[in-house]
């Protein structure tokens, strides 16, 4: 009876102090730099959302959150160099859609999408935008399609990199009208809108209204969203155009390694969350065409598998998964 007891306390004891470190770790944390990994290249709208994020957070925590843009392998690099850090949190991931649509479409990625992340928060997302070169000659969507279908296929379309979410939502967008382009990916927004500036490529989906947008180089004939966008409020949506329950966005999400304490996971939720009610950072992503969200973690778990399930039609498009054998 004695050695049951004794056994019991122990058994007890060790709870307590299981339960103790990662709290006592949360209450100490951080206590040094943390690494903010963006999957993307500066200047699109998950660098914006990151750096944000990371100024407000930095700010109310009185730390130091270094981004750092990992680019390639659409966004698979940043996403393995992130599965391979410590489950400390001290090195957190800007996730996007490409996340989940190269885990879906890439058998053989260095990391587990499922079982090496944890979702932590759902910042923002972004309505797509349909811009073209000024190049082009089409002058609204109607006269777009007519373009793009006197080219016989060879007409261009950007992205802001392979098996992102604006390269799957153009090819689901060209099946649905029933035309084709040619896909040419880039390592972020901004350097597919340089070459889009450029005269270099016709048309791409942007991921966020900025000032580039508004060139004289450039055309803005659709949001690919269910609402006008208040920075371009005479542009209408591809819904108005006659593509009923069509949409395309990015989304931004904060995604750590998987082990990491819970309580550093909930310190991390509740910061993102509290940054995204500031004013001055909403009307900062808003003036960017970024809509803030700052999802609870059971929701943003929620929100990736049914962006999941909506990008299994554009993976299964012989467009993006080649032509059988």
């Amino acid at each position: 009876m004695l050695k049951m007891k004794l056994l019991a306390a122990a058994g007890a004891a060790i709870a307590t102090f299981m339960f103790a470190v990662p709290v006592a770790m949360a209450n100490s944390y951080p206590s040094r730099p943390i690494k903010l990994v963006i999957p993307l290249a500066p200047g699109g709208g998950t660098d914006i959302t990151a750096r944000t994020l990371a100024d407000a957070i930095a700010a109310d925590w009185k730390a130091t959150i270094v981004p750092e843009n990992k680019t390639g392998g659409g966004t698979t690099i940043a996403s393995a160099a992130v599965a391979g850090a410590p489950a400390d949190g001290y090195t957190v991931y800007v996730n996007t859609a490409s996340f989940i649509i190269s885990a879906r479409m890439m058998p053989n990625l260095p990391y587990d999408a499922k079982k090496d992340f944890v979702p932590v928060s759902l910042a923002a997302s972004s309505d797509h935008v349909l811009v073209v070169s000024s190049k082009v000659p089409a002058k609204n969507f109607a006269e777009f399609v007519e373009w793009v279908k006197s080219k016989n296929g060879t007409a261009t379309f950007a992205s802001f990199g392979a098996n992102s979410s604006s390269h799957l939502g153009f090819e689901l967008f060209l099946h649905r009208l029933g035309v084709k382009m040619v896909h040419v990916p880039y390592k972020g927004n901004s350097p597919a809108m340089t070459d889009l500036l450029g005269g270099h490529v016709d048309a791409m989906f942007a991921d966020h209204v900025d000032e580039s947008l508004k060139s004289d180089k450039l055309r803005i004939l659709a949001i690919a969203g269910s609402k006008r966008s208040p920075e371009v409020p005479d542009v209408p949506t591809l819904q108005e155009l006659g593509m009923k329950d069509y949409t395309s966005r990015s989304f931004y999400g904060v995604m750590v390694r998987s082990g990491t304490p819970q309580p550093i996971i909930d310190k991390w939720n509740a910061a993102v969350r509290a940054a995204l009610r500031k004013p001055e950072v909403q009307a900062k992503l808003r003036q960017q065409g970024i809509d803030p969200i700052g999802s609870t973690q059971a929701e943003y778990v929620d929100y990736l598998k049914s962006e999941d399930a909506k990008y299994a039609e554009a993976a299964a498009l012989p467009s993006v998964k080649g032509p059988e054998k």
